[in-house]
Formats: C-alpha cells, sequence, structure tokens
C-alpha cells in the first residue's frame, strides 16, 4: 500500500532528530520507508535550518564583539613578545659557545701546572725515599754483622727498628721496594730466630731417649752467651711463651710422667739430679706418696734454682695445674681409704701434702692453695669416696645377680577373739595378710562360697585349737605383744594412699583382731574369748637384700666410730654426720638399678617385691634399733639416720614392680582370651579350634605362673596373686558371655565346658597344709579359690546358668544365691540368649523380675 506521508513530514522528522535528538511521534512516520521524491524537500529543510542558526550566531555575537577584539590585541602582543624572547635565547647560546672555549683554555693550562706540580713532589718523595731505603739497608746489614757476632739482643733491636721503618715505608705506597726489603728483613729474623732456638736448645737440653734434662746457665759459640740474654731476646721476639710451653710439655713427657704415672707392674721412674742434669733413671716399684712428694720438690727445687725467674714464674703457672691435678687424682684420691681402715696411714699422708705445699710455696711457684684446699676438704674428699665405692658396690652386686635364695619368716602377734572368723574356722581368710592384694583383689573380703556360713559352723565345733592349726599359727603367751602394722605384708599395684596402707586407714581392720581398751582402761570379755596367737609365713628372698643391709649397717657403724672421741684428731671427723645421709643413696642407686637386673630372671619382678619389703622390715627395726640407742650414741650422730623417706620409697617401689608384673601378665591373659573373638563362634570351624587353644592357652599360663611364683612367694601372697589373674580371666569370660545375643543349646554346652576347664586351676588354690595326723589326713581339702578370686564364685554360678533349664535359673535366683552375683538385668539377659521365645521363659522372666522387687 502506498504511503500516505507527506514529503514536508519526512523532513520535518529528519530535522527533529538532527536539533533535538528526538524521535517523531507517529508510529506511521517511524515505520515508513523514506521515498526518494522527499530529499529535495529535506535538503530545503536543512538549508533553512542553517541560515537560521547563522542569523542566530550573528545575532548572537554583535553583543561581544569589543571582547574579541581585545583578544585578538593581545594574541598579536604575545607573538611579538615570544619571537623577542626567541632572539635572546640565540645570543645566550652563542656566547655560551663562547665560554666554553675559554674554559678549555683554563682547564689545559691548569693542567700542565699540575703536571709539573707532580714532578716536583714526586722527585721530592724519590729522595726522601731513596734515603729511606738506604738507612733501612744500613740498618740489616748491621743487623746480620750483629747476629753473626752473636750479639742477639743487639741485633733484635735494629731488626725492630728496620721493621719500622719498612712499616712507614709500606704506607707511602712504596709496596714494591719495600717487599724486597720486608723478604730481606725476613730472612734475617728467621736466621735471629734459629740462632735462638739453637742457643735455648743448648741451654736447656731434652734428650728423650735417654730420659734426660740438662739446664745450662751459660754456652759458649763466637760468644759467651747467658740464658738470660737469650730469655731478653725471646722476650722482644714474643716467642718466649711458645719456648717455655714446648719445655713443658718435654719435661711433662721426659720427667714427670714416668714419674707421676704407675705402670701396669706398679713401677714408677727413680728420679736422680746430677749437676746440671735431672733424669730418670730406673723404674721401681716405690709408690709411696712421702718419696714422690721429696722427687717433685726436688723437681721444683731444681727448675727454680737454674731457671732464671723470667722463665721459672711463667713455668711455675702452666706446669704446676697438671702437675697437681695428676697428683690427686693419681696418687692422692686413690690413697683415700673407703672405709676406716688405714685412716692412720691416710692421715700421715695429709701431713706429707701440707709439707710439700710448703716447699712449693717457699720457692715462689704456685700450686699451694689447690693442695690445701684439697687437705681441708679431706671429710667431703672421704666422704665421696665412700659414697663412690659403696654405690658401685651395689652395682657389682646386682651385677653378679641374685644369688642363692634365702627362706625367711614374717611373723606377726594379734590378739583374736572366739567370734572372729579365724575361731569360727573360716580358713578361707587371711585377714592379716589381707594387704596382698592389688585392684580386684580388694572385694576379697566381701566374696564367700555358697554354702559357707554352713562350713564355719561346722569348723567352729570342731574346736578353737583346730582352727588355728589349720592356719599353720603357733600360739604366742608372751601377752605384752601386740599386732605389727600390716602396711608391708602385701603387694600392690598402686601407691600407699590408695591401698590404704597408713596407721590411721587400718583402725577398721585391726578392730577385728585387736581389743582397745576403754577410756577407763577396763576390757569388756563377758561374750568374747581373747587369744593371742603368732601368724607365721614364709618366703623366698635373693642374697641381695642381706648384703644391700650390710653396707648400711657398716655405714652406720662408721659413723659412730668416727663420732667417738677417739677420733676427735682426726682429719675426716667431720663427715661423721655427713656418712648417715649415703643409707639413702644406696637405696636410691638400688631402685635405681635393680629393675634391669632383675628382669634377666624368670621371677626377678616378685623377688626384687619381696627383696623391697623384707629389707624395707629389716631397715625399719634398725632404725627403731638406733632411735632407741641415742642416749647411748653421740650427739652429732644421734637422731640423724633418717630413713623414713627413703624405706617409704623402697616399698613404693616393690609394689609398683609387682604391679607392673601383674598388669603385665594380665595383658598376657587377657591377649590369650582376644584368641577367642567374644566365643561368639565356639562351635564353628575354625573358631572352634580357637576357642580352644585360647581356653588351653590361659589354663596353661596360670599353672607356669603358679610354679615360677611358688618357690618366690609366700603361700598367701601366691593365691592373692593368682587369684587377681584368675579373676580377670574369668570377669573376661563373664563379660564375652553376657555379649552374646543368642546361645545356642550346642554353643552353651561348649561355654559350660569351657568354664570347666578354667575350673580346673582350682586344684592351684589349696591352703598350706600344716602338720595333721593320719586320720585329718583323710579330710578333704577345701581349695581357697572363693576368697582369693573375687569373681570366682559368679563365675562358678555363670557355669551352672549356662547347663540349667529354667526351673533351676528361678530356683537359684529365688532360693539360692544366684542374685548375690547376678543383676535382675543380667540374669534376664542371659535367659533371653540361653531359651527361645516362648510363654515359660515370658512367666520366667516375670518371676524373676517380681521377686527382686522385694530383695
Amino acid at each position: 500500500m502506498p504511503s500516505q506521508i507527506s514529503d514536508d513530514a519526512f523532513g520535518q522528522a529528519l530535522l527533529l532528530s538532527i536539533q533535538d535528538g528526538g524521535y517523531p511521534e507517529a508510529e506511521e512516520v517511524i515505520s515508513a520507508e523514506l521515498p526518494s521524491s522527499a530529499l529535495p524537500v529535506i535538503l530545503e529543510l536543512l538549508t533553512k535550518a542553517r541560515v537560521d542558526v547563522k542569523d542566530n550566531i550573528r545575532e548572537l555575537s554583535r553583543d561581544s564583539a569589543p571582547d574579541i577584539n581585545g583578544w585578538i590585541s593581545q594574541a598579536k602582543q604575545l607573538r611579538d613578545d615570544i619571537e623577542a624572547s626567541r632572539n635572546t635565547a640565540e645570543e645566550v647560546v652563542r656566547q655560551a659557545r663562547d665560554g666554553e672555549q675559554l674554559q678549555a683554555s683554563v682547564k689545559d693550562a691548569d693542567s700542565k701546572v699540575n703536571l709539573l706540580n707532580g714532578e716536583v713532589i714526586f722527585n721530592e718523595m724519590l729522595a726522601e725515599t731513596l734515603a729511606q731505603v738506604q738507612n733501612i739497608r744500613h740498618t740489616l746489614i748491621s743487623v746480620q754483622e750483629a747476629a753473626l757476632s752473636d750479639r742477639l739482643v743487639e741485633s733484635v733491636d735494629l731488626l725492630e727498628n728496620a721493621d719500622s721503618q719498612l712499616q712507614m715505608l709500606r704506607s707511602r705506597d712504596h709496596a714494591r721496594i719495600a717487599e724486597i726489603l720486608r723478604a730481606k728483613a725476613l730472612d734475617l729474623r728467621t736466621s735471629i730466630i734459629e740462632t735462638l732456638t739453637d742457643c735455648w736448645n743448648a741451654l736447656i737440653r731434652v734428650d728423650v731417649n735417654s730420659q734426660a734434662v740438662t739446664i745450662n746457665n751459660e754456652i759458649q759459640r763466637s760468644a759467651t752467651i747467658e740464658i738470660e740474654t737469650v730469655v731478653a731476646a725471646l722476650t722482644k721476639l714474643d716467642l718466649l711463651k711458645s719456648k717455655i710451653l714446648t719445655f713443658r710439655k718435654d719435661f711433662d713427657a721426659v720427667i714427670l710422667t714416668p714419674r707421676l704415672q704407675p705402670q701396669s707392674d706398679g713401677t714408677v721412674g727413680k728420679l736422680r739430679i746430677e749437676g746440671n742434669d735431672i733424669l730418670i733413671a730406673e723404674r721401681v716399684p716405690d709408690t709411696s706418696i712421702a718419696t714422690l712428694s721429696g722427687d717433685i720438690s726436688s723437681i721444683i727445687e731444681y727448675l727454680a734454682t737454674r731457671l732464671p725467674s723470667s722463665i721459672a714464674a711463667p713455668l711455675s703457672q702452666v706446669l704446676m695445674p697438671s702437675l697437681t691435678s695428676r697428683l690427686i687424682s693419681i696418687w692422692l684420691s686413690p690413697s683415700i681409704p673407703p672405709d676406716l681402715d688405714g685412716m692412720k696411714d691416710f692421715q700421715a699422708i695429709l701431713g706429707v701434702v701440707l709439707n710439700y705445699a710448703d716447699q712449693v710455696e717457699s720457692y715462689g711457684w704456685h700450686g699451694k692453695d689447690d693442695l690445701v684446699d684439697w687437705v681441708e676438704r679431706a671429710p667431703r674428699v672421704w666422704l665421696t669416696k665412700r659414697r663412690e665405692t659403696s654405690l658401685d658396690r651395689v652395682r657389682r652386686l646386682l651385677m653378679r645377680g641374685l644369688g642363692n635364695t634365702k627362706t625367711v619368716e614374717r611373723i606377726e602377734t594379734q590378739v583374736v577373739t572366739r567370734e572372729d572368723d579365724l575361731f569360727n574356722g573360716n580358713k578361707d581368710r587371711n585377714d592379716w595378710d589381707a594387704e596382698w592384694s592389688d585392684n580386684e583383689d580388694e572385694q576379697t573380703s566381701t566374696n564367700r562360697a555358697p554354702g559357707g556360713g554352713e562350713e564355719e559352723k561346722k569348723k567352729d565345733e570342731e574346736g578353737e585349737e583346730e582352727g588355728v592349726s589349720a592356719w599353720g599359727l603357733d600360739e604366742d603367751t608372751d601377752e605384752e605383744q601386740t599386732a605389727k602394722d600390716p602396711e608391708t605384708h602385701g603387694p600392690s599395684d598402686v601407691d600407699n594412699d590408695a591401698w590404704g596402707w597408713r596407721d590411721d586407714t587400718d583402725d577398721s581392720q585391726l578392730s577385728r583382731h585387736v581389743v582397745f581398751p576403754r577410756d577407763n582402761g577396763n576390757h569388756t570379755l563377758s561374750h568374747r574369748t581373747e587369744r593371742e596367737v603368732t601368724l607365721k609365713e614364709t618366703y623366698n628372698i635373693s642374697a641381695l637384700p642381706e648384703e644391700i643391709l650390710e653396707i648400711i649397717k657398716q655405714m652406720v657403724a662408721d659413723a659412730e666410730t668416727l663420732a667417738h672421741p677417739d677420733y676427735a684428731e682426726s682429719p675426716i671427723n667431720p663427715a661423721a654426720a655427713g656418712l648417715l645421709s649415703l643409707p639413702a643413696l644406696v637405696l636410691a642407686m638400688y631402685r635405681a638399678t635393680a629393675l634391669i637386673y632383675y628382669s634377666q630372671e624368670p621371677s626377678g619382678s616378685m623377688f626384687l617385691y619381696n627383696d623391697s619389703l623384707w629389707l624395707s622390715e629389716q631397715l625399719r627395726s634398725f632404725a627403731g634399733e638406733q632411735a632407741s640407742r641415742a642416749l647411748d650414741i653421740n650427739p652429732r650422730v644421734a637422731g640423724k639416720l633418717d630413713l623414713a623417706a627413703a624405706n617409704s620409697a623402697l616399698e613404693g617401689f616393690g609394689k609398683r614392680c609387682y604391679g607392673k608384673e601383674m598388669e603385665s601378665q594380665r595383658t598376657i591373659l587377657g591377649d590369650l582370651l582376644d584368641g577367642a573373638q567374644g566365643f561368639s563362634n565356639c562351635t564353628e570351624h575354625p573358631f572352634a579350634q580357637e576357642c580352644d587353644v585360647a581356653i588351653a592357652s590361659v589354663v596353661d599360663r596360670l599353672k607356669d605362673v603358679h610354679k615360677q611364683w611358688k618357690a618366690v612367694l609366700s603361700h598367701s601372697a601366691l593365691l592373692q596373686s593368682l587369684g587377681s589373674l584368675l579373676s580377670t580371666v574369668c570377669n573376661k569370660i563373664i563379660v564375652d558371655v553376657e555379649d552374646m545375643s543368642d546361645i545356642s543349646e550346642v554353643q552353651s554346652q561348649r561355654l559350660a565346658s569351657f568354664c570347666n576347664r578354667i575350673a580346673s586351676v582350682e586344684e592351684l588354690f589349696t591352703p598350706e597344709q600344716p602338720r595333721r595326723s593320719s586320720s585329718e589326713d583323710k579330710q578333704a581339702i577345701m581349695p581357697l579359690t572363693a576368697v582369693y578370686t573375687p569373681h570366682w564364685l559368679k563365675f562358678q554360678y555363670l557355669s551352672n546358668i549356662l547347663e540349667s533349664s529354667l526351673v533351676d535359673i528361678k530356683y537359684l535366683w529365688s532360693e539360692g544365691e544366684l542374685s548375690f552375683y547376678f543383676s535382675v538385668e543380667e540374669v534376664i539377659d542371659l535367659v533371653d540368649a540361653l531359651f527361645a521365645d516362648s510363654v515359660h521363659r515370658r512367666r520366667a522372666i516375670g518371676e524373676i523380675r517380681r521377686s527382686s522387687f522385694g530383695r
């Protein structure tokens, strides 16, 4: 359809867009195509619009014409100024070029003047240098002439003068000529030093092969040369110190070492002085300190009288420290007696040392202070030697091994009543030794076998005498004896505080055996029959604790001897009180090293436990004896023996060793039982075989431990220890069985057989049998497994449950003692695992729950 838009509309739309940037509002104009016929109209409109714009500009500029004229005039003036500046700049450039030419001329003239001045200065310095070189040359010639004439001091002085002149010459940048002269001076210095060395070696001659030293006061060359002259020349050259050090080293190797150091055959060099010679003639077996002191005094006198003070003084500073140190370490320290034997000889040695120190001081040599200090420290030195000897003796004793074992007896007297368990015939208890326990054994006193009350009543009817004899106890009629502190009677895995080893925590246990007086001192005996019995038990110890005890006793005896008035003048008398501090160190040494050597024995830890507690008991008794003798001992040492802390540490050490051994055995047993993997597949191959191996290994392990420890521990301690290990095994099996959610009949029978195999170790818990008549031997021996194994009865009931019916389990729960060892939830879980879901099982579980409410 042809466009209906006029050409004028197209022109207006385009003009609007150019002038204002707008767009036409009519949609038909925007979408229409621009026809060629509209172009003339559009051009006309654009031309007209341009003319209008020009007219508007002219109208607007007519008002601002004056300002534009001013701008134009200023632009013309600026152009004139720029042209003038350009001309001025060209003039400046021209003048600068003329100035550079003038400066070049001045510089050239100045360089010529400087060259002439330099030539003058060089000539003057050359003349001065040549004069210095000539002077140095004349000085070096004088040095050479003086050296050839053996005027040593003069030659050294001239050489030092030449060196100072050479230093000045080198500072003036005449390095080349200075180096030539310096080389000449060095050659002369080397020659002079060689001459001085030859003179030194001739004056002080050391012959290593013949072990001789000769010191001359003068020698004859082209002129007579004295030792002071050589010393002065060496001092000026700073060589005297090195020569003295070399001589000290040579003199030490040739004279001092052969005399001070004994050979393997015990011989030392014999000193001989002949005129200016001092030599080692031969080796003799004379190890007397008095002879040595005289020889060293002769050596010092020889050096002090034949050497000038300029050599002797510095020589003493470097020679005496080493000499005194070796004298003390090689001769004096070994001469200290380790005990009181030989103390008179040691006192004589101290006197010899003091005389020697005075002689050293008389020659003005160093070394007296060290010797006097050693003599004044004689008590401390002796005490140190005694300590080292004692500790070394302990170490050697331990290295030698445990030695022969010895059976010792522990005896304790207690007052018991008829109502006590002992007179009630409870042979399964051993309250006096109840502390032989570890963590699990604390429950021993609360666990009793089923029917235990009936057996106790029967034993009570058999009489008190039989009850006592069943324990292997002997009566003691001495009424003044009292129950001892049970602190040391049992092993422990932990420290004393955790086990109630203190007296203030043992009152509840002792009250069962000892009748304490009332406030008025009277006893109520109307319903009790009191007896005083002696409890005895044997165990084995090694040979080490007796020897350790002997070392400590000897120390205490020596301390008392030193404190006696007969030793008031002894040089080591002040060490009496310090000697009493050594027993604690001996015990500390024993604790520090014992574990290494005891561990080499099969039952080393148990021997270490027995030895520690036996030694502790003996030391406690010994300390009590010493305290009772306080009035008979010198006040300086009375009451100074304090072994309480060391004794406590020794007991704790022994118990910790026991505890570690027990924990190790528990770990082994636990690892063996872990091989059964919780018994969940105890009837399936190959797990069934692994369960068999695990149970067999545990039983064998317990029997092996019993066999090893039987020769070490007391019977009650052995049962206590085995009971703890067996309790670990029982508890592990109980937990594993209770964790099984489903137990078939075959598994139940299998588990019961495992329990029976574990129960076979009950034969290890038989009580120690006293002497009996033939009729008594026929009586059955009741094992003490339930007494020493906290989980034993629970384990036995578990075995019964595995083989019992629902009726039997209900009877054991309601009429028996099953509820003493199992909780209601444990029993219900076992019933759920053992029996299939049925009316009977639910009824049995309900009855068990209801019966538990009334308990």
